[in-house]
């Protein structure tokens, strides 16, 4: 009976240990409840705050996709400016091309006509001298020619002289012979006149 009793106090001693314990764990219970509690109202202020920045995030993506298609926009359009400025610097270059093949063909083309241009002033040069020299012939020649008309001048007075001298003694004859009487008065004016005309 007595070892019932004590069985029975030690079982009684160990509920009371037993509720102590309980007594501690309701109150670090209640202790960790409202640690958990005041961080749960941390939590949920964080979540609220994560989700205002996740919409504010939100909407700075849609601007920034917004800002990405105005971007790309403006991307294709300085693609498209730049490909027109690439077309026309081919075209300058295309153009620059032509007018360099052409102001070398120019070029060419002058000396050419400065080769041609040197050959005629040698040309040139020849002839003057050459008309320099049939103009000192001519000058020559036409001297020589006044000489030689008036040689032929001089002739044509002595053959002028000679033929009235010839009349003049053809006359003399006839007038001689008229007076002496001798031969026939018509023939010797038949006479004269052939021989006038002989000396024409």
């Amino acid at each position: 009976m007595k070892a019932e009793n004590l069985r029975l106090k030690a079982e009684l001693v160990g509920m009371v240990e037993k509720n102590r314990l309980l007594e501690a764990d309701k109150a670090n219970l209640s202790q960790d409840n409202a640690h958990f509690s005041s961080r749960l109202g941390e939590l949920e202020a964080t979540i609220s705050q994560l989700r205002s920045e996740l919409d504010s995030v939100k909407a700075d993506a849609v601007k920034m996709a917004e800002r990405h298609q105005l971007l790309e926009s403006e991307n294709a359009k300085d693609k498209e400016k730049l490909r027109v400025v690439d077309q026309k610097e081919e075209d300058r270059a295309r153009i620059c091309d032509e007018l360099k093949r052409k102001f070398e063909e120019a070029a060419e083309a002058n000396d050419i006509l400065k080769a041609e241009l040197e050959s005629a002033t040698q040309v040139q040069e020849i002839l003057d001298g050459e008309r320099s020299k049939l103009a000192a012939k001519l000058a020559k020649d036409k001297a020589h020619l006044e000489e030689s008309l008036k040689d032929v001048e001089a002739a044509e007075a002595r053959t002028t002289i000679a033929v009235e001298y010839e009349r003049w003694k053809s006359r003399r004859v006839t007038l001689e012979q008229a007076q002496q009487g001798l031969g026939d008065l018509p023939a010797l004016i038949l006479e004269a006149r052939t021989i006038e005309e002989e000396a024409k």
